[in-house]
């Protein structure tokens, strides 16, 4: 993950990606991150990860991760907002999957103020 504004490196992610023939999409699962750059006057960050596959309308094409606190080094194993279904699940035919552009960007959670990027 590199800032586009200095070029800097800002952290590092893991992602899972499998294209299921079986449910017709691409599952998604977000790992974990690794060094982010501190965005807290406390030294750490709280990092959650959004997904947005593009081009993409509606809720479907977006998702995000819960909130980890204080820290640079998430782990995020339990990616998805339901037990039954982990993943985040793109629905679609492989080559019209092929098509889009999975944008996949790290954020620090900010009370009551605008999140704070971190990475892209």
């Amino acid at each position: 993950m590199e800032a586009e504004v200095s070029g800097e490196e800002r952290g590092r992610i893991l992602l899972s990606l499998c294209y299921s023939s079986q449910r017709g999409g691409l599952l998604v699962g977000v790992l974990r991150c690794a060094h982010l750059a501190p965005m807290d006057a406390n030294g750490y960050s709280d990092p959650f990860v959004r997904l947005f596959l593009h081009p993409g309308s509606g809720k479907r094409s977006k998702y995000k991760t819960s909130v980890r606190r204080k820290t640079l080094n998430p782990e995020f194993n339990e990616v998805g907002h339901s037990w039954e279904n982990p993943e985040f699940f793109y629905a679609g035919h492989r080559e019209e999957l092929a098509q889009k552009t999975l944008l996949v960007s790290v954020w620090d959670y900010d009370l009551g103020t605008a999140d704070d990027f971190i990475g892209m």
